[in-house]
C-alpha cells in the first residue's frame, strides 16, 4: 500500500462517518428529510476519491468487502448491529437496499478496475440520480407513471445522474491534465454530454420499472456496462 492509498481510505471512511452523523442528527431533530437517502448520497461521494487508490484489493479489502458485511448484519435481526442505528436505517424502505448498495460497489470494483469512469457514472446513478430522484418524488411528484412512481420523480433520476456525471467527467479531465489522474482522460466515443444524457436516460428508464428491492443493482451496473461499451 502507499501513503495515497491511505489517504483514500481515511477520506471514504470520513464521508461515511459525516453521512451518519448528519443523518442522525436530521432524525434526531425530526427532519421530514429522509435521513436514509442522506446516508444514500452522502456515501456517494466517494466516487469522488477512489481515483487516488492504487490497487483494486485496497479497495475491496478495506472499503468494499466490510462494508458489505456490515450492511449484510444490519438487514438480519437479532444482532448489535441490526440493533443499532444502522440497523434502523436499513429496515426503512426495503431491507436489503443498502445491501446491494455495497455489493454493487465491489462487482464494480472487481470489473471494471478498465473502466473506473463508467464505475463511477454506475454509481452516481445509484447514489445521486436514484436518491434525489426520491426525494423530488416525495415532494413535488404529482403526475403518476409506472409503479407508482412520478414522472417528477425520474426526471430527478435523470437530471441528478446526468449532471452529476458531467461534473465527474469534468473532474477527472481536471486531474489528468494535471497528471494526477492519467486514467482519467475521456476517452468515450461519443462527447460527454451524450454519454451522460444516456446515463441519466437508462438510470431513469429502469429505476421507473424495476422493482425497489432491486433498482440497487439493476440502475448502477447497467448504466455502468452501457458506458463501458460507450468506451467511458
Amino acid at each position: 500500500m502507499q501513503t495515497q492509498d491511505f489517504i483514500a481510505l481515511i477520506l471514504v471512511y470520513v464521508i461515511i462517518g459525516v453521512s451518519l452523523v448528519v443523518s442522525a442528527y436530521l432524525e434526531k431533530r425530526k427532519s421530514r428529510i429522509d435521513t436514509r437517502k442522506v446516508v444514500h448520497i452522502g456515501v456517494g461521494t466517494f466516487v469522488f476519491v477512489w481515483w487516488m487508490f492504487t490497487e483494486s484489493w485496497v479497495m475491496l479489502l478495506f472499503f468494499t468487502i466490510p462494508f458489505a458485511v456490515i450492511l449484510f448484519f444490519a438487514m438480519i435481526k437479532g444482532n448489535r448491529i441490526s440493533d443499532s442505528k444502522l440497523g434502523d436505517l436499513s429496515s426503512q424502505g426495503h431491507r436489503t437496499g443498502l445491501f446491494f448498495y455495497a455489493i454493487t460497489i465491489t462487482v464494480l470494483v472487481l470489473l471494471c478496475s478498465d473502466h473506473w469512469t463508467a464505475a463511477s457514472i454506475g454509481v452516481i446513478a445509484m447514489t445521486f440520480g436514484d436518491g434525489f430522484g426520491s426525494v423530488i418524488g416525495k415532494k413535488f411528484g404529482r403526475h403518476k407513471i409506472i409503479n407508482g412512481k412520478s414522472a417528477e420523480g425520474s426526471f430527478g433520476v435523470f437530471a441528478f445522474t446526468a449532471v452529476i456525471s458531467l461534473v465527474l467527467i469534468a473532474y477527472y479531465g481536471f486531474l489528468a491534465s494535471s497528471g494526477w489522474y492519467p486514467a482519467g482522460a475521456y476517452s468515450g466515443i461519443v462527447p460527454p454530454y451524450v454519454a451522460c444524457a444516456i446515463a441519466g436516460a437508462l438510470a431513469a428508464a429502469i429505476e421507473a420499472v424495476c422493482n425497489g428491492a432491486y433498482d440497487n443493482l439493476a440502475v448502477p451496473l447497467t448504466v455502468a456496462l452501457a458506458m463501458a461499451l460507450l468506451g467511458l
